[in-house]
């Protein structure tokens, strides 16, 4: 007996294989990926160094924030410092994002299309991908699919939350491509799922004190007579 899967059981399987498909993309690509994170470090302490030298010089002068603000806005290796980091952090963005996508193309048609009808995420959920009638999904309609939650995402997650409408609970790119999800599990939810939800949100946390954090360091180091 199958019925449509729900909305949290549906993400708590998308963001395990998002889980995998992002270990295997940074594991994959990480000499590219540290060297764009060691131009941006040293685009950083470029800044940071220019910065302080320019407040200082703005402080002996004339004492005066304006002036700070105005050789700030005209001084070129600040410019070429931020540029410096610009270009690597959207490389690096670019690239990892190009990189994520294909990988996980290859993973999701990979397993939707093949014997299992659903990628690793959703089996351990009791989940399964199938044709709007009931049947199997081939890989043309697979990649539909795929590319199709491109719009969801595009749409702010409104694609996504469609799946919340009963009775058919199908995303807009479920309906794109044909397609639906089913639990196969009458057990519902498990535990440990909302468990890794929690764990998720918990992480979110961390990393939002953790930017404040460095933020605040970085502004520190900035001001710090040491890098003068």
């Amino acid at each position: 007996m199958t019925a449509p899967a729900g909305f949290w059981p549906r993400y708590a399987a998308w963001s395990l294989d998002a889980a995998v498909v992002a270990a295997a993309t940074t594991v994959l690509g990480a000499p590219l990926w540290s060297g764009y994170c060691e131009a941006m470090r040293r685009g950083w302490a470029a800044i940071g160094r220019r910065t302080a030298q320019i407040m200082a010089d703005s402080a002996l002068a004339d004492l005066n924030f304006a002036g700070f603000f105005r050789r700030l806005l005209a001084d070129p290796a600040l410019h070429a410092a931020l540029g410096e980091v610009g270009v690597a952090f959207g490389a690096l963005l670019l690239g990892w994002l190009l990189a994520y996508a294909a990988l996980g193309a290859v993973y999701e048609v990979a397993c939707v299309a093949g014997p299992w009808r659903a990628t690793p995420g959703k089996r351990a959920l009791g989940l399964r991908v199938a044709a709007a009638d009931g049947g199997r999904l081939g890989a043309g309609r697979a990649a539909l699919r795929y590319l199709g939650g491109a719009l969801s995402w595009l749409t702010l997650n409104i694609g996504h939350l469609v799946a919340v409408a009963k009775p058919e609970q199908r995303a807009l790119h479920d309906r794109l491509a044909g397609a639906r999800v089913d639990c196969i599990d009458a057990r519902g939810m498990p535990a440990w799922a909302w468990a890794w939800i929690g764990l998720q949100l918990l992480a979110a946390l961390a990393a939002t004190a953790w930017l404040s954090l460095a933020l605040q360091a970085a502004l520190e180091a900035a001001l710090d007579p040491g890098m003068l």
